[in-house]
């Protein structure tokens, strides 16, 4: 029976890839507030980078929560200027990306290492980077970042939110945070 479910479980992660692409489709054509603010919740590499910051930022102190959201928009503007100026190649940009994710999951699986959380934050940058390429050359697209930015502060809100569910009231939550933490590091590796 448990070497059927793990059985069940490796075959269940060849899926993962698939589901980890982030780019899926930007609409090139149309650079507008929604088009943008739409964009993080169809990539999952976006999806668990603002959630699980979120809670990891919940998990590190008190002052990094307005922080953390504060150092992640930044990160991520930078990566959008270096990227649409091509100073950083996309290729090195897809490296950083998994890098980020992979430093995330160790830093949910660590609880509470500032040090891991500022690398996180860091290597945010990379997420930036990666549209800067992408959108850079379609000119004028300042509203479409706008939506991206209030997206993933959106989405970092839910990742505190969420921290504080299962730090303050789910028994055992600091499991529920290491289980968070394999999945980042699955998908960040897939």
């Amino acid at each position: 029976m448990k070497q059927m479910a793990m059985s069940k479980i490796a075959l269940s992660s060849l899926l993962v890839p698939m589901l980890a692409q982030a780019h899926p489709g930007h609409h090139h054509h149309e650079a507008s507030f929604w088009t943008g603010f739409i964009h993080p919740f169809t990539g999952l590499d976006h999806l668990l980078m603002a959630i699980s910051f979120g809670v990891l930022m919940w998990t590190v102190s008190k002052q990094w929560k307005i922080t953390g959201a504060l150092g992640l928009v930044i990160a991520l503007m930078l990566g959008f200027v270096l990227g649409a100026q091509q100073w950083i190649a996309v290729t090195v940009a897809e490296y950083g990306i998994v890098a980020s994710l992979l430093v995330l999951a160790v830093a949910l699986w660590r609880k509470s290492s500032l040090a891991l959380a500022m690398v996180a934050t860091i290597l945010a940058t990379f997420h930036g980077v990666a549209h800067g390429v992408e959108l850079g050359a379609n000119g004028h697209v300042m509203a479409q970042i706008a939506g991206m930015m209030s997206a993933m502060a959106l989405l970092y809100a839910v990742g505190l939110g969420m921290g504080a569910l299962i730090t303050k009231y789910i028994p055992q939550g600091n499991k529920i945070v290491a289980a968070c933490a394999a999945v980042v590091a699955l998908i960040g590796l897939a």
